[in-house]
């Protein structure tokens, strides 16, 4: 693609369409993003009147999705416009002639392998993997909006070349029923028909709606819970979410099945972690090298200012309890500040979308181990939270430990954690305001009182958390709540018979009437869920080993909507009127707080090139 645009490297592109004045559509209907890349001489390979075709498209299929319903109409981002005209671009030569692309793409892998090391040579093309194209795309940066533009934009080849009755089903793959669902209301909101598939239904839909479906129920034959592959046919359209994911026995399994799905079709797939889930020698890393269209991976949507901020907090060890007490009880005033800080400004930072901030604890583990001594990582947070509420002297005295600045908490660079860290908090409280306030804004119960867990009838998997017969303040949401509720009554916390009215907690949670400030899991979080809320997030025994499962994490609390929906940092938008951000208050709430016990993260970050740490940020 880069050489179809006589360019060098992406950010060439990039660079050329980043400035926010060449965001937005014409009167005339064309957007500034294409007057900027005509605006030198005609490329050899691409005509200007092909560009502008393919904008006039992508610009009406951008308006069909975002305006449906309730979607957000945000203007299209320039590594979004990219994205979608690199697709225009590789659609147009794919079913105009297969033969003259692959031959084109080829004679492109020559012209690097000539300039290249022997152990750095690219295989060539040979015909059969034309049909998949892959989107490196980082967390945020709209890769579900992308892949509803791609299904219009692959339905429009098929119509145009003639070959439209040759499509049989348009199916999306995912890793899990919560993703699914989670899809299925995507479709709606972007007007496109889709159903979540039933065994039942194998041909109700086929090629009028999109089917989604989990790829772990693909199998080789048809059981109970599985379809066969072969039953779909061939000639389909087949979108993929994070469908590389899993042990290398299931990829080997899942990757022949949807090959089968779309041996006579086509795939589109999406990802925040080609880089880290495929390894240099897994099997897999030469269809990716070819499938892999755009790469605008975390890296590069930090660096142009999208998403949060972020505050790494990373505890080295914990010598003793008292030390992890220490520590939490830091975590919790990390996110108290970003709460007050919330409520205090809620009306100065209106355009900002900055929602109510969100505590989301994730624990690794959810039940005990074989030898049944250490607290599981889920209960560990429980116990912390009712020591908090039960000894109020001892909660005090740790604030107070925390505000003289002597935790003698070190990071991997043993330099202290919370240095200088709650400077401006504490100027105007002392250790017991902070507690009380704690009570109000965190845990809904000015006063105080016992920690309660009740398991949720109506809700699967939900236990709610409040105080006495206040309003709930935080959900935990795992697979298996009885055996929670059984230990954390075994270590003396207050437990009730449960409830089977008012619903879910989780899936409230972005309601403007949840009373919920944490959510506590493990790591099912990673994918399927997304929210605006996630300010502060803390960790127990996560990162230790997958660098992919990190990236997905980490994505969840990185989302921004940002002023005026540019999805941006203040500190890289200006203001329409020309007015100052309140920047003492936007610190605070477009970053996020994380925290880690047991977590090596700091280390996965390192090995994985994930970001560059900001000046002053751990």
């Amino acid at each position: 693609m880069l050489r179809f645009f006589a360019v060098n490297s992406l950010d060439d592109l990039l660079d050329r369409l980043k400035d926010p004045d060449a965001e937005g559509v014409g009167e005339d209907g064309i957007t500034y993003f294409h007057r900027r890349l005509t605006a030198r001489s005609e490329l050899e390979h691409l005509s200007n009147s092909q560009l502008l075709e393919y904008d006039e498209r992508i610009v009406r299929f951008w308006r069909e999705i975002t305006t449906h319903n309730e979607r957000p109409s945000h203007t299209l981002k320039h590594f979004q416009y990219l994205a979608l005209l690199f697709t225009e671009v590789y659609l147009d030569l794919y079913f105009r002639d297969r033969v003259v692309l692959r031959d084109s793409l080829n004679t492109f892998v020559e012209e690097w392998n000539d300039a290249r090391d022997p152990g750095e040579l690219a295989k060539p093309f040979d015909g059969d993997d034309l049909n998949k194209l892959a989107f490196w795309m980082a967390t945020g940066s709209g890769k579900t909006l992308l892949m509803h533009i791609n299904i219009k934009q692959y339905l429009h080849y098929l119509e145009h070349y003639g070959r439209r009755r040759d499509l049989n089903r348009i199916i999306l793959l995912t890793p899990n029923e919560g993703l699914s669902r989670q899809h299925l209301r995507e479709f709606e909101r972007s007007g496109i028909e889709a159903t979540l598939f039933e065994k039942d239904s194998l041909n109700l839909f086929a090629g009028r709606a999109v089917e989604i479906i989990e790829v772990t129920k693909l199998a080789e034959d048809s059981g109970q819970k599985t379809v066969a592959a072969e039953s779909f046919e061939g000639n389909n359209l087949v979108l993929v979410d994070e469908g590389h994911r899993g042990s290398s026995s299931e990829i080997g399994k899942w990757m022949t099945r949807r090959a089968q799905l779309c041996e006579r079709g086509f795939s589109f797939e999406y990802s925040a972690t080609f880089g880290q889930a495929i390894k240099a020698t897994s099997p897999l890393m030469d269809q990716y090298a070819k499938a892999i269209l755009f790469d605008y991976s975390y890296r590069y949507f930090y660096r142009d200012g999208y998403g949060k901020e972020h505050r790494i907090l990373n505890l080295k060890e914990a010598r003793d309890e008292e030390q992890q007490q220490l520590y939490l009880t830091g975590c919790l005033l990390a996110f108290l500040q970003q709460l007050r800080a919330f409520e205090r400004d809620r009306g100065a930072i209106a355009a900002y979308g900055i929602e109510k901030p969100l505590w989301v604890f994730v624990g690794a583990r959810v039940t005990k181990g074989t030898t049944g001594q250490e607290l599981t990582d889920i209960l560990s947070i429980l116990e912390f939270l009712n020591r908090f509420l039960l000894d109020r002297p001892e909660a005090i005295a740790r604030i107070g430990t925390i505000k003289a600045g002597s935790p003698g908490l070190l990071d991997s660079r043993n330099r202290e954690v919370f240095a200088n860290r709650f400077a401006s908090f504490f100027r105007e409280r002392s250790a017991a305001d902070a507690y009380e306030e704690a009570l109000r804004f965190i845990f809904n119960a000015q006063g105080g009182g016992k920690l309660w867990l009740n398991q949720i009838s109506g809700a699967e998997g939900e236990i709610e958390l409040r105080i006495g017969n206040h309003e709930p303040f935080a959900v935990v949401n795992v697979g298996n709540p009885s055996n929670v509720i059984k230990q954390a009554k075994a270590t003396g916390i207050e437990t009730g018979s449960g409830r089977d009215f008012g619903g879910s907690l989780f899936h409230a949670l972005d309601e403007p009437e949840s009373t919920v400030n944490m959510l506590i899991g493990a790591k099912k979080f990673i994918e399927g869920w997304n929210s605006w809320r996630v300010s502060t997030m803390g960790l127990m025994n996560v990162g230790r080993s997958e660098g992919s499962q990190i990236i997905q994490l980490f994505g969840r609390g990185v989302r921004l909507k940002g002023y005026a929906f540019s999805l941006k940092r203040s500190n890289f938008v200006q203001r329409e009127d020309g007015k100052r951000h309140p920047h003492a208050t936007l610190d605070e709430l477009e970053a996020l707080n994380v925290f880690g016990v047991r977590a090596d993260y700091m280390h996965q970050f390192k090995q994985l090139s994930f970001l560059s740490s900001p000046e002053g940020v751990s």
